[in-house]
């Protein structure tokens, strides 16, 4: 067992593991694997596809054959966001006291929890807990809970999986108010390709980004089309009580004299608790398909994530 820090140590340790999501998480992941093996305590690595990463469950205490989904997870993620700011006045990737408050990347997204839950689960006493204690921490979510997404896919497929209890908390900063649902991100890219030639002679190119403005133009009804509706628990979110459609990116377009070949647009949507979210992936889809009928540039339509 790994000598115990303070809860101010162990944040200070977690904060100077560079954990920017273009980097692996292997080196944090492994240090809290070590710190928390022991007795009545089982740690399990779930690599990403390629390896690179790994996802941490941590189970404290045995579980209950009457009741296997019983106990807690104390959910959190173990990668944080690029320290580009140039306001920084010291180091990001080094815990300063700033008399009221810690500075550091990640200090409160979301590391400051991830601290306190592990050593929660290093101090607890296993045999103590009627059910257990788990620690789900994951890898990738500030580009799209990618950790999270590949654990709720993949977890339960090996034999011998333990089960995770129904009961979780979860970390993320509120300015300590208890938010009990909150909105999943779906995040779509539509490439159309067209025919590239030279803008003097245009009837030998198709371009992509003219039919680009006409899908836009379409996604932009469906917006106002669900701004009009109110789901399931709608009334929880007073402010923006429906599925919110955005169309957050367009690239295409090589030079002013070319025909235009590629155009890509990216489109997210935040979508209501209790809704599918692969019923708008489909009507976004739809809609853009019926835009593209008769359009001589070819579609693909692409969902990237659903979180």
């Amino acid at each position: 067992m790994a000598t115990l820090l303070s809860d101010a140590e162990l944040l200070a340790r977690l904060v100077g593991f560079d954990t920017t999501s273009h980097n692996s998480n292997l080196p944090v992941a492994d240090f809290i694997a070590d710190y928390l093996e022991r007795p009545g305590v089982e740690v399990v690595r779930a690599p990403s596809e390629d390896g690179t990463k790994a996802n941490l469950v941590v189970f404290v205490g045995a579980s209950r054959d009457e009741a296997p989904e019983a106990g807690l997870v104390l959910s959190g993620h173990m990668d944080v966001v690029p320290a580009l700011e140039p306001e920084w006045e010291s180091d990001p990737f080094e815990l300063s006291d700033g008399g009221d408050r810690w500075f550091g990347r990640g200090s409160a997204d979301m590391k400051g929890f991830v601290a306190l839950a592990v050593n929660r689960a290093a101090t607890v006493e296993p045999t103590s807990l009627d059910a257990p204690l788990v620690l789900a921490l994951t890898y990738d979510e500030e580009v799209g809970t990618l950790g999270a997404n590949r654990l709720s896919k993949t977890w339960g497929s090996e034999a011998g999986a333990r089960p995770l209890p129904r009961a979780a908390v979860i970390g993320e900063p509120t300015s300590l108010e208890v938010v009990r649902m909150h909105k999943g991100h779906l995040q779509m890219r539509v490439a159309l390709k067209g025919v590239p030639a030279h803008s003097g002679y245009p009837h030998l190119g198709v371009s992509s980004i003219e039919p680009a403005a006409k899908v836009i133009g379409a996604l932009a009804g469906l917006r106002r089309e669900l701004e009009a509706e109110r789901p399931q628990y709608h009334e929880f979110f007073p402010e923006v009580p429906y599925p919110a459609l955005n169309v957050g990116t367009v690239r295409g377009g090589s030079a002013v004299n070319v025909v235009p070949e590629h155009c890509e647009i990216e489109v997210g949507a935040r979508v209501l608790p209790g809704m599918d979210s692969e019923e708008l992936a489909a009507r976004i889809g739809g809609t853009v398909r019926e835009t593209m009928s008769g359009e001589q540039a070819e579609v693909l339509i692409e969902t990237v994530n659903i979180s």
